[in-house]
């Protein structure tokens, strides 16, 4: 996280050198990311630098939960929108990150943001499973679904069905990214695996 000095500055400043740092890891890799380039675009020096952050990598995550928070956010939004049905709200969310991804703006940078995520759980999240990243959230997100159309014995058992969709959609959304070619199969790929998420495996008639 950015240090008190950082968010002393103004807005201006602030802006300059996330602007600098998306720059930077839209046009390559994280791990081959310069910290030169970023101050040289920002017009910092690099102890000016280092008293606003730790290190490039404390500046990639806090640009990283910036996009995360705004992803929930749109998430919460879709929940709203199709009335509680998780199922529906991440099939948008889906189509929206992936537009995002191929975007021409932002789109490499979303696309690299993805394609480092092996390196974002085991620096940042410490392979915890997405329950476990999104706990602190679980009333508010439990709050938005409508949880009579689950089956589900506990509240945790709903959180499960949250993070289960959460890796598929990750899942997906990373796989289009390394495999361009195959936009649309994946994405009819996607929707089957939601439709099975939805009605699960077992026959009805099943008494097993």
């Amino acid at each position: 996280m950015p240090t008190k000095t950082f968010f002393n500055l103004s807005l201006e400043k602030q802006n300059k050198l996330i602007n600098a740092g998306e720059k930077e890891f839209s046009r390559i890799d994280f791990s081959l990311s310069s910290i030169n380039r970023i101050i040289q675009d920002a017009d910092i020096s690099r102890g000016s630098f280092y008293m606003y952050f730790k290190d490039k990598e404390d500046l990639y995550f806090y640009i990283l939960e910036k996009y995360m928070t705004k992803m929930y956010q749109k998430l919460l939004q879709n929940i709203e929108e199709c009335q509680g049905d998780l199922i529906l709200a991440f099939e948008l969310l889906y189509e929206t990150l992936i537009e995002s991804c191929f975007q021409k703006e932002k789109g490499k940078l979303f696309k690299n943001m993805f394609l480092n995520m092996r390196f974002t759980t085991e620096k940042k999240m410490k392979l915890q499973p997405p329950k476990e990243v999104i706990r602190k959230n679980s009333q508010e997100i439990l709050s938005y679904m409508d949880q009579g159309l689950y089956r589900y014995q506990s509240e945790e058992e709903l959180l499960d069905i949250f993070s289960l969709l959460m890796l598929v959609t990750m899942s997906s959304v990373t796989y289009t990214l390394i495999n361009p070619l195959e936009r649309e199969r994946e994405k009819v790929n996607y929707y089957r695996r939601l439709e099975i998420i939805r009605t699960g495996i077992l026959r009805r008639d099943n008494n097993v």
